[in-house]
């Protein structure tokens, strides 16, 4: 009885999802990606993400999940968020009648088995991380793996079939290849080595460094290699996120030239960040970073770049970065000067502080102060707004959702 109830919750979750992907709003929002994405004049976007749900959904009625069965649970929870994010925060997420099945791929990623404590905060998603390391010396770094990959059809075919047998009469739902790619090699070098002793190394053992950042971007590029040889990829266009920043709807790609049944790298985004790198000088930037990352994006066709380092100071060497078209403009970024010392137009991406959720109260006049700063700041940037990385909103709901409709009233004006 609860199998056929779980069913029923969670095909009327996705018949709403259809009726939303329905309505005239969507196309609006996204166009209005396609022309932030294309760098033309249009308000700025605004999304939101990474929000520590499990403080506030059981005590919210259209989010309080009621499935029992895990796997319909957390497909249960993804309509349950989405809905909410587009009615009651009314931000730019495009919601669309496809449901995307991910292919069952093996064999990517660097191999390497960290050696971590975690520290959860609350109900937040954002988790604490303590690295013990596992690459010390240069014979370790063959433990950085070259991929082998493969791709199971049986297995990806008996995942379509179920969501098929679950929702096809509703959703149009497709298998769905590697969408992206997003170089993220220091995030993952320093889980391997500690962050202390990895920015140490630049100056004591530089070679060791880029002995390091050579193996992850040559493991990178064979696996980008053999998901485009296979016919793993797939159009970037409807993703809702692209690298650290929002959606990826752009004209520009696939490429006119492009063969829809067999995307190939450069028909896709691409993007990279080393946010580490907050307090390492351009220089080192340049050398143990971009110059490693560019292989990676130069085989894209647009590039997003950026995460939390802040990039104001680092804008001529954004101008090297292949087909660059979003930066991201983190909390710790003056805005102002990145704009004063870009070399051409980008999309600013940026990230409000998401410290403003988590006070003893939300301060909605230095929300508004920020937001308002930013835009008039960016000058004739193209800009989205997102805000993501929060750790806490105290289970106050309220919060975000008042974030929610200052950011949208400020776009909108």
């Amino acid at each position: 009885m609860s199998e056929q109830k779980d069913r029923d919750i969670v095909r009327s979750l996705a018949a709403h999802t259809a009726e939303l992907a329905a309505l005239p709003v969507q196309q609006e929002r996204i166009d209005g990606w396609k022309r932030i994405n294309g760098l033309k004049p249009h308000r700025p976007m605004v999304w939101i993400t990474e929000i520590p749900w499990g403080e506030f959904e059981n005590d919210v009625e259209e989010l309080r999940p009621a499935c029992e069965d895990p796997r319909l649970r957390s497909l249960e929870m993804g309509f349950r968020h989405q809905h909410f994010t587009v009615e009651r925060l009314g931000v730019d997420e495009v919601v669309t009648d496809w449901f995307d099945v991910p292919k069952c791929i093996a064999g990517t990623g660097y191999g390497v088995q960290t050696d971590e404590r975690t520290i959860r905060q609350g109900d937040s998603p954002i988790v604490a991380h303590e690295y013990h390391a596992v690459i010390q010396d240069f014979p370790d770094i063959k433990k950085i793996q070259i991929p082998e990959v493969s791709h199971d059809e049986d297995a990806t075919q008996r995942q379509v079939e179920f969501f098929e047998d679950l929702l096809g009469d509703i959703l149009h739902v497709r298998a769905s290849g590697v969408r992206q790619q997003f170089f993220w090699a220091w995030d993952a070098l320093v889980s391997w080595t500690g962050v202390t002793r990895a920015l140490m190394d630049l100056v004591e053992r530089p070679d060791f460094i880029h002995a390091i950042m050579r193996r992850m971007t040559d493991s990178m590029l064979a696996q980008m290699t053999q998901l485009e040889e296979q016919g793993l990829l797939d159009d970037s266009t409807p993703i809702a996120r692209v690298g650290s920043g929002a959606a990826g709807w752009t004209d520009e790609l696939p490429q006119p030239d492009a063969d829809l049944d067999h995307i190939r790298l450069i028909d896709q985004w691409g993007g990279a960040t080393p946010q580490i790198f907050s307090d390492v000088s351009p220089e080192m930037h340049d050398e143990f970073a971009l110059a490693y990352e560019n292989e990676v994006m130069e085989r894209c066709g647009l590039n997003y770049y950026g995460c939390c380092e802040p990039l104001h100071n680092k804008m001529d060497l954004m101008a090297k970065v292949p087909r660059l078209r979003k930066i991201s403009i983190s909390p710790w970024c003056d805005t102002a000067k990145a704009a004063e010392r870009a070399t051409r137009p980008y999309v600013f991406s940026h990230k409000p502080s998401p410290a403003i959720l988590a006070g003893d109260g939300f301060d909605a006049a230095r929300a508004e102060k920020d937001l308002r700063d930013r835009i008039a700041q960016s000058g004739d940037m193209p800009c989205e707004i997102i805000m993501k990385d929060i750790s806490t909103v105290r289970g106050d709901v309220q919060r975000v959702i008042d974030w929610c409709e200052l950011a949208n009233r400020i776009a909108r004006e």
